[in-house]
C-alpha cells in the first residue's frame, strides 16, 4: 500500500497512525497538497489527500471511509471502533466533535495563506472560539485514561491529532496542558507508543 499525503494533514496523519496500530505496512509518500500537486494528481485527480493506494492499485480517498476499510480487513475483534453499542456512539461523539474541531483549525490555517491585507481577523477570532468550545466538549467528555471503554479506538486517535494541531501549531496560547490537562494526558499516553509519535509533524 502507498499512503499520500503528509503528516502534517490530520486526516492523513489518522490514517497513518491507523495503519501502524492494525500493523498493516505501507510505504508513505509526503507530498503536499498546496506545495506539490504535482506530485499528487496521478494519485488523486482532485489533489485530495489522503489517498491510499491499495495493492491491486485502486485508489481509496477521505480518511473516514479508508478507515472503515481498513477495519473490515482486519475485522471487527482488531478494529479500533466497536461494531455496535454504546462504545461505538460514544466514540462515534468524540470523532464528531473532534473532526469539526478539526475543520476550524484547518480553515483558521487557510486563513494565514492569504496577504496580510486580505486576512478578516473577524473570521479567524470566529473560527477560534468555535474550535475552543468544542476543547471544552471534548475535555469535559474525557476520563483519566483512553476515551471509550479504556481501549485505545479511533476517538483517542482523532481527539490526539486534533489536541496536537491546535497547542503545538494553531492555537497553543489557549489550548495547553494547564488549560486541558485531561486532553494533555491523553496525548502524553498516546505518544508513548510509535504510531503516535512517529507521525508527529511538530518538534
Amino acid at each position: 500500500m502507498k499512503l499520500i499525503g503528509p503528516w502534517f494533514s490530520g486526516y492523513t496523519r489518522r490514517v497513518g497512525i491507523t495503519l501502524k496500530l492494525l500493523g498493516i505496512p505501507f510505504e508513505h509518500l509526503p507530498f503536499h497538497a498546496y506545495e506539490q500537486q504535482d506530485l499528487i494528481r496521478p494519485f488523486s485527480p482532485m489533489v485530495k489527500v489522503p489517498a491510499l493506494v491499495l495493492d491491486d492499485g485502486d485508489i481509496l480517498y477521505d480518511s473516514a471511509s479508508i478507515i472503515d476499510y481498513l477495519h473490515e480487513q482486519v475485522g471487527p475483534a482488531r478494529a479500533l471502533l466497536a461494531a455496535n453499542g454504546a462504545d461505538r456512539r460514544d466514540a462515534l461523539q468524540f470523532i464528531g466533535i473532534a473532526s469539526a474541531i478539526y475543520g476550524k483549525l484547518s480553515d483558521i490555517y487557510d486563513e494565514t495563506l492569504r496577504p496580510s491585507e486580505l486576512q478578516i481577523a473577524s473570521s479567524s477570532e470566529s473560527l477560534r472560539t468555535q474550535a475552543l468550545a468544542g476543547f471544552q466538549m471534548l475535555e469535559s467528555r474525557a476520563g483519566d485514561g483512553w476515551l471509550v471503554g479504556n481501549t485505545l479506538s479511533q476517538a483517542d486517535v482523532m481527539v490526539v491529532i486534533t489536541f496536537q494541531s491546535a497547542s503545538l501549531a494553531m492555537m497553543p496560547d489557549v489550548i495547553h496542558a494547564a488549560a486541558f490537562p485531561k486532553l494533555a494526558q491523553l496525548a502524553a499516553r498516546a505518544m508513548e507508543i510509535d504510531a503516535f509519535d512517529s507521525t508527529l509533524p511538530f518538534r
